[in-house]
């Protein structure tokens, strides 16, 4: 409640705060991360488990999200203004928690809401630093809280509140088709959900694809976070013709991965969260 109650005061006085102010705050925030690259790899190895290459992925698809909702934010502000909502509710996951955690941030902050933010509860550490860093970079304390804790104890009631204009939410099916039943239930007419659940991915491979371009595509699909992506490949289809020196390859290349310790720089896979 204290959260919801200081929330709303940060959206009074945020939602105020011009667009171009807001985009440069946003660009701050992407400087800082660029700044920190070392730190936060090294919390998200820590923490999530990552390797060393797929942290520093992490940290520059974290700095495009926040630059591309600052680009956005002045180019709707000119061809199709708009009003801030209200306050948002935050929902991110495990599987790239910088990345997700800023993305939805960002562009509830872009817009002008204010953000009650709740990371998943496996990875606190790195969504901590990030709002010191989203601070130090100018960002007014009020128009973001950080609510860290599992759905139950602190999604739930989040969710349920109906002071709330809406939910942004990456997770599983299950949980959004629970947090939906719950804006339904409680929230405003108004009220949005921006669901991203998971997926089933295919690729298929034909006879005029190039061997080795196919196997490289294979292996970053399957096995970049050790697979805990939903985007991540889970059927492949091959044509008859090319499915014998595909497959040969594809077992070489995979007997080479390297599955181990994510501190070491050798490490292609490491463990599951």
């Amino acid at each position: 409640h204290r959260a919801l109650a200081a929330a709303e005061a940060g959206f009074a006085a945020w939602s105020a705060v011009p667009v171009a102010e807001r985009a440069a705050i946003l660009r701050a925030i992407a400087d800082l991360y660029e700044a920190n690259i070392a730190e936060l790899t090294v919390i998200a190895t820590r923490e999530a488990g990552k390797t060393l290459s797929d942290g520093i992925a992490e940290i520059r698809e974290a700095v495009d999200f926040l630059r591309y909702y600052a680009d956005e934010a002045e180019r709707l502000e000119i061809e199709e203004p708009g009003t801030p909502r209200g306050i948002f509710v935050c929902i991110s996951p495990w599987n790239f928690p910088l990345a997700i955690f800023t993305g939805q941030i960002a562009a509830a902050l872009a817009a002008g809401n204010a953000v009650l933010a709740k990371p998943a509860e496996q990875t606190p550490l790195i969504a901590t630093r990030a709002v010191e860093l989203m601070r130090e970079a100018g960002l007014p304390a009020a128009a973001l809280q950080l609510l860290p804790g599992d759905g139950p104890n602190v999604g739930g009631p989040l969710t349920s509140d109906k002071r709330i204009a809406g939910v942004c939410f990456t997770g599983s099916t299950e949980v959004a088709q629970i947090i939906h039943k719950a804006l339904a239930a409680n929230a405003g007419p108004d009220a949005v959900l921006i669901a991203e659940t998971g997926g089933l991915n295919a690729m298929i491979v034909d006879s005029t694809a190039l061997t080795e371009q196919a196997v490289r595509d294979i292996l970053i699909a399957s096995f970049q976070s050790a697979g805990q992506r939903c985007s991540a490949l889970r059927m492949l289809y091959v044509q008859e013709d090319a499915r014998d020196r595909l497959l040969h390859m594809l077992e070489g290349a995979m007997d080479a991965l390297v599955v181990g310790d994510p501190w070491r720089i050798d490490t292609d896979v490491s463990p599951v969260i």
